[in-house]
């Protein structure tokens, strides 16, 4: 081809182009048609007028097929009543936002979808059809019904180890009760020898039954903990191939709902990790493993796990370091998972003012000091809040989550490793929790 030939077809080419990019109606149907979701216009008697490639993926109908049918096609029978109330809306001068409903595609399927629906005047200003555009959000439906799915196990689980832990505390008061029997029958007679032999015995026998039932609880904690994290992993792999965008792009309502359902996650994943460290310690598994730690650095990187709750309630935060810039000896996941502990239940707790930590140092130990301005621990709780399953304020529960397990692990973490976690509190002004660790071990 020559020059000149090249520069004729080219010269040819433009008036097309030209004129497609001064007919803003082209491009309005280019967009109509690349759209992922189904855009639709049917008239008001509900005959359908337009069918996109978007509408073709999600009902599975060719638009040759559909075409000249009423809409009614697409909706399942019950239904029916739905499309004149959505066209009564329409003639009203209404639009129809986000309606989240059931429809039929070809093969028969039922999806869930969310519609919106608008009108279509003519030059007069008319109302002479409806425009509707429907999202299938069939899968964001199944991972919301999982997740409260998920979160009914939790309860039911969480009401099972009540009893476990009821049924253990009642051996336990048995076991006390047969020892006090046989001291009061050591102290009778020197010839109650033999009635002392027996009670000794049924003393063990009631022990050996307490540890058994202490065993199995701990074996089911970890059998339904593990049980739990595999419809977790799948529900938080789900939400994370919705996020990028594999079943098509999502409305800000629809990453609102995932964003919920990834907290909940984040929620039951922390729950079962409670459930697991207190089996694993009440079956003595547990194993340390200490190291070299600059303290003010591993206490400041704290606040990093917390800022995004610590925004949400408009809270403040302040760290005061101890100043030494030295190392402690430390097992850093465990003081960690005690720390956390700390600063989650004082988010948790405190509604308005701010959370302070504190690290101190002196010459045989090391202590961190973690203050709220929260609701407080009224003082007949004070002893208590440290047993299993034990939250202080009973009220709470239906609003506060968690497993009640937290501090009781914490102090059982504390003290394996040497040291204690202790509590200061007046009720409605705040609380201080202290964790102090040796510095050193051998």
């Amino acid at each position: 081809m020559t020059d000149d030939t090249a520069h004729s077809a080219e010269s040819a080419r433009e008036p097309a182009r030209g004129a497609f990019t001064t007919h803003p109606e082209a491009w309005l149907a280019a967009i109509v048609e690349s759209s992922d979701d189904a855009i639709v216009g049917k008239s008001l008697d509900g005959v359908i007028r337009s069918w996109n490639e978007g509408a073709r993926r999600v009902f599975g109908y060719d638009a040759d097929e559909i075409v000249g049918q009423r809409v009614y096609r697409l909706i399942p029978p019950e239904l029916h009543h739905e499309e004149p109330t959505i066209v009564a809306r329409l003639l009203r001068g209404e639009r129809v936002d986000h309606f989240e409903t059931v429809r039929l595609r070809k093969d028969g399927k039922r999806i869930d979808v969310s519609l919106s629906v608008s009108p279509i005047r003519n030059a007069a200003g008319e109302i002479i059809g409806a425009a509707k555009v429907a999202r299938d959000v069939t899968e964001a439906k199944r991972l919301q019904r999982a997740e409260h799915d998920l979160l009914e196990q939790l309860q039911e689980l969480t009401t099972e180890l009540e009893q476990q832990v009821e049924e253990a505390q009642s051996l336990q008061e048995e076991v006390e009760q047969a020892n006090n029997e046989l001291v009061q029958s050591l102290a009778d007679t020197e010839s109650a020898w033999e009635q002392a032999e027996t009670a000794r015995r049924d003393a063990d026998d009631a022990r050996r039954i307490a540890q058994e039932a202490n065993a199995a609880k701990s074996r089911f904690l970890a059998t339904m903990s593990h049980e739990l994290r595999t419809p977790l992993n799948a529900i938080v792999g789900y939400v994370e191939l919705l996020e990028i965008g594999v079943q098509g792009p999502l409305t800000q309502a629809q990453r609102d709902a995932l964003a919920r359902i990834r907290r909940s996650g984040a929620t039951l994943h922390r729950l079962i990790e409670d459930v697991l460290s207190f089996a694993r310690l009440e079956a003595g598994k547990l194993e340390y493993r200490y190291e070299e730690v600059v303290l003010d650095e591993f206490v400041a990187a704290l606040e990093g796990f917390i800022a995004p709750r610590l925004v949400q309630k408009h809270l403040e935060y302040h760290f005061d370091p101890s100043g030494a810039n030295v190392a402690v000896s430390m097992d850093r996941d465990k003081v960690e998972q005690i720390l956390l502990n700390l600063l989650s239940n004082a988010v948790k707790f405190t509604d308005e003012g701010c959370i302070e930590v504190r690290a101190h140092l002196d010459d045989e130990m090391f202590r961190i000091d973690v203050s709220d301005t929260g609701r407080g621990v009224r003082e007949e709780f004070i002893d208590t809040i440290f047993q299993p399953f034990v939250q202080a304020d009973r009220s709470l529960s239906r609003t506060i989550e968690g497993t009640g397990l937290g501090l009781s692990i914490s102090r059982e973490l504390a003290r394996a490793m040497g040291g204690d976690v202790t509590v200061e509190s007046v009720a409605g002004e705040g609380s201080t929790f202290t964790l102090r660790l040796p510095r050193h071990h051998g």
